[in-house]
């Protein structure tokens, strides 16, 4: 058979100068399929859908780079152009695509599959030195990646603010600057503190109906207009929290009312004690 007579796949690959048609057997394959095919797990890809181009509909890219696994075209299409190609990559970059909620999407399902290995993030992310086991940075996207027996097992930004904190700050700067500066008054000197709590603050505030508007904000604010959220959604949602937890996020702002280690311990806290047990279990909590 001729290349000419060759019949269309819809699906075209590397070859090292370009792209050619896939072998037959990838002929309308779903995406997910394709990538098996060439050996990669879905989180290992990403797929563009390309709405600039009437040639080319999909460009799968290996995530966090421009590194083309394959591209869906027509099926009439037989051959594609370096012009077809940046065509359907016009208005396309990898810093805007890649913010911090889809990197942290991107690298949660891949701690849950399993399927982000040491060696295929270290190639993408152009890591160097690395090792089955331990923390490593990785600069092109400003995050600590830890890893176990060769997987992704946690990841940690580098500023320490989570992806919640982050989006807050972007939607409403006035509730994240009300939470920070209630972090930041009470851990003079713990950056690290007051970025966690900061943390779980804003993770508190996307979690709570109607957000900052929320009908029991008056029962949680102090020191002039401060806002404890998260006792929100301990008090009112049936959050867990432990006598731990509950002396991490309040610290500098609970009282120790009760209890010698040997018996339930109650703390008061703005309008409101809590009672826990000596396993520190939140066994109850009364307002004032």
């Amino acid at each position: 058979m001729s290349y000419f007579n060759k019949p269309a796949t819809d699906i075209f690959i590397p070859d090292g100068n370009g792209f050619q048609q896939a072998p037959l057997e990838m002929s309308g394959l779903s995406f997910n399929d394709c990538m098996t095919f060439l050996g990669y797990h879905r989180d290992q890809v990403m797929i563009l859908y390309s709405s600039q181009s009437d040639k080319i509909t999909n460009i799968a890219f290996e995530i966090f780079t421009r590194n083309i696994v394959f591209i869906r075209t027509d099926k009439k299409i037989t051959f594609i152009s370096d012009r077809d190609l940046k065509k359907a990559l016009t208005g396309f970059s990898v810093t805007k695509y890649y913010t911090s909620g889809e990197i942290k999407n991107i690298l949660e399902s891949g701690i849950e599959n399993e399927s982000l290995t040491v060696d295929y993030l270290a190639s993408v992310l152009k890591l160097t030195n690395v090792s089955r086991n331990g923390m490593f940075y990785a600069s092109r996207i400003k995050t600590y990646l830890y890893f176990t027996n060769g997987l992704l097992s946690n990841f940690l930004y580098d500023d320490g603010f989570s992806t919640g904190a982050k989006e807050l700050k972007q939607v409403n700067k006035t509730v994240y600057d009300i939470l920070a500066r209630a972090a930041y008054k009470y851990r003079s000197g713990d950056d690290f503190g007051a970025q966690k709590e900061i943390n779980i603050q804003s993770e508190a505030w996307s979690a709570i109906p109607n957000a900052f508007g929320n009908e029991f904000i008056p029962l949680h604010t102090y020191d002039g207009g401060l806002v404890n959220l998260h006792m929100i959604r301990v008090c009112h949602y049936g959050h867990p929290i432990t006598r731990l937890a509950f002396q991490e996020i309040n610290y500098g702002r609970y009282q120790v009312i009760s209890g010698n280690g040997t018996g339930d311990v109650v703390l008061r806290l703005g309008h409101f004690d809590y009672r826990f047990s000596n396993t520190g279990d939140l066994i109850e909590f009364k307002p004032l």
